[in-house]
């Protein structure tokens, strides 16, 4: 007699609840959850520094001419070609609050308007104070579960000598982001080791309070988990009650209305790889930045938070070691910033190091879109179905710390691209305040505005005229939806 078990039949059993349960030998082949009110709306942020590499020629970025994606899709961005049909890029999207600052430092307005569009208090060149909350924040306000779930949690993708070098993502009133550790293994322990609620955890909302009341998930399922222990072999029913105790801890400091996935699980520390040694130039960036990806896909699988930032913020002098195994005398000899900075024209002889260089981000979002698709969500398609995976940087051309043209590329989410994806949009001069309304009316919402709103001239007479683009006190903070 076949000792193979029904997954879905068996979770239909018990209602449909959302009791994510590991990998068993007895569920072959694998199956989805059914009968659940549909998983939640997720979304990832990913943001690397310095915009695109090439000021001459956008093309390097992104294609030419609007429409289907071409099958290489761009130099900057052939990593992606095997997702090609499943993403969007998006041309003349611009960052025009950064013009209303005053401070024509460049990269201190523009990491604190970038995922804000709000003016930032200025204390100097390339010293701003953020005054609002970026995105992802407010994103996360809106899709997380309860007051007690983080609304976003920003996982630096780079080691750099464990010194965080980022400045664009912020909570409540630009207060400091919910940072994870740089160090992977850290993260773990921070999020999936101890599972416990913040010593002052916001006070419940009624909502809360109600969903509290319920019981837990595997107290209403215990009847039909003993039948399903029973039926196991010894393997599977150790990893089942390893799993149901994880599960049972990670509801416990949740709180209410928290959904692992069927995928959900502890990345397994005792098999990282070792990275000991240098690591202030992102030597082990190799190692390091696959094991902070997988972090970011557990995090969202197990439900600790709905929206992720994946910051790549060693914008001075990363080594890049994935694309240069053997090193890169330019970049030895130099660094990342000061060769973006020389940058200008098709003619720049480090044109070639700096396009294979950016590759290592296209390469890193790449395996993180894939990762999403692999998983297994709540409705049984694959967590990517529901979760939104935008990358943008900080400026458009950092070789001359110019903030039109930010590169975009949108993934994941289909439903909510009513062209289709696997194109190309050139919008008309759209902003950042566009893409960030747009994303939050993606997620639910019905927002047409994101940041400060009106004219650049109603917020300030000191325009920072070299923005790259034709701006004065007449242009609009928001131009409109963009066409997706």
């Amino acid at each position: 007699m076949s000792q193979r078990l029904d997954r879905r039949r068996f979770l239909r059993g018990i209602g449909g609840a959302a009791l994510a349960l590991p990998m068993l030998e007895a569920f072959a082949p694998r199956k989805g959850f059914a009968g659940t009110e549909g998983p939640p709306k997720r979304v990832v942020f990913v943001l690397h520094h310095h915009g695109r590499p090439l000021s001459g020629d956008d093309a390097k970025w992104s294609p030419r001419a609007a429409g289907a994606l071409p099958a290489t899709i761009s130099p900057a961005l052939s990593a992606l070609a095997p997702i090609r049909d499943k993403i969007v890029t998006l041309d003349g999207i611009d960052n025009v609050v950064r013009a209303v600052t005053g401070d024509d430092g460049g990269h201190g307005s523009a990491q604190a308007t970038s995922l804000t569009c709000a003016i930032p208090i200025v204390h100097g060149t390339d010293s701003e104070e953020a005054t609002a909350a970026s995105i992802d924040y407010v994103v996360g306000e809106r899709l997380r579960a309860n007051t007690s779930m983080k609304p976003s949690i920003v996982f630096p993708a780079q080691l750099a000598g464990g010194f965080y070098q980022g400045g664009c993502n912020y909570g409540e009133g630009g207060s400091p982001p919910w940072l994870a550790s740089s160090r992977p293994e850290e993260v773990v322990a921070d999020l999936f080791g101890s599972v416990q609620e913040d010593p002052d955890p916001p006070a419940p909302t009624l909502h809360d309070r109600l969903v509290t009341q319920r019981k837990s998930i595997l107290d209403g399922v215990a009847k039909d988990f003993t039948s399903l222990r029973t039926k196991l072999n010894a393997s599977d029913r150790d990893r089942l009650d390893q799993h149901a105790a994880f599960i049972e801890k990670l509801q416990q400091a949740g709180g209410g209305g928290v959904t692992p996935t069927e995928s959900c699980s502890v990345p397994d520390v005792s098999m990282f790889p070792d990275y000991s040694g240098e690591n202030g130039r992102g030597q082990k960036d190799g190692i390091t930045t696959p094991l902070q990806i997988e972090n970011v896909v557990q995090a969202l699988a197990c439900d600790i938070t709905r929206v992720a930032v994946l910051d790549f913020h060693a914008s001075y002098d990363p080594l890049f070691p994935t694309e240069f195994p053997g090193g890169n005398d330019e970049l030895l000899s130099s660094n990342w910033h000061a060769l973006i900075h020389e940058n200008w024209g098709l003619s720049d002889p480090y044109g070639g190091t700096l396009m294979t260089a950016y590759n290592y981000f296209a390469k890193s979002y790449l395996t993180l879109v894939q990762r999403l698709d692999q998983m297994t969500d709540l409705d049984g398609n694959p967590m990517l179905d529901n979760t939104l995976v935008v990358w943008v940087s900080d400026m458009g051309y950092g070789s001359g710390h110019l903030d039109h043209d930010i590169p975009v590329v949108l993934a994941g989410m289909p439903s909510a691209f009513p062209g289709g994806q696997g194109r190309h949009i050139k919008s008309n001069r759209n902003t950042l305040g566009d893409l960030y309304a747009q994303i939050l009316r993606m997620v639910g919402g019905d927002d047409t505005t994101f940041g400060i709103t009106g004219t650049l001239g109603d917020h300030s007479s000191n325009l920072v005229s070299w923005s790259g683009i034709d701006i004065g006190p007449s242009t609009p903070l928001h131009r409109g939806p963009i066409a997706l």
